[in-house]
């Protein structure tokens, strides 16, 4: 998952320092998010295994037709909403791309000239 960080290039030094040093902080190994979410994830492999998991098929819509398409880059979207599980039907689309790939040349992007 890629996060961007937007600042205005005619805002102070000072402002771009906190706004980087907000997103490393937030984000990346001892980031607020990452850090706060391995113990969830630690359990959720386990927590799949059980009957009520086995019966039910997982619900990855939350936030769905609320994206805007990125121009220039296939299949990039942004959204302003701050819950959504756009990353993990991304992540899924792009895992289908591979299975039902015959080769690495159509998984891997052709270079442009």
């Amino acid at each position: 998952m890629w996060r961007f960080y937007i600042v205005d290039a005619d805002a102070p030094k000072e402002v771009k320092d906190l706004i980087r040093h907000y997103g490393l902080r937030y984000s990346g190994p001892a980031g607020l998010t990452e850090q706060d979410d391995m113990e969830n994830w630690n359990y959720a492999a386990a927590a799949s295994k059980g009957t009520a998991a086995r019966d039910f098929p997982y619900n990855y819509t939350m936030g769905r037709g609320h994206t805007t398409p990125v121009p220039g880059l296939k299949d990039a979207v942004v959204t302003e909403h701050r819950s959504n599980e756009e990353n993990v039907r991304t992540l899924y689309r792009r895992w289908a791309e591979f299975m039902d790939a015959e080769s690495w040349d159509d998984i891997v992007p052709k270079k442009r000239s």
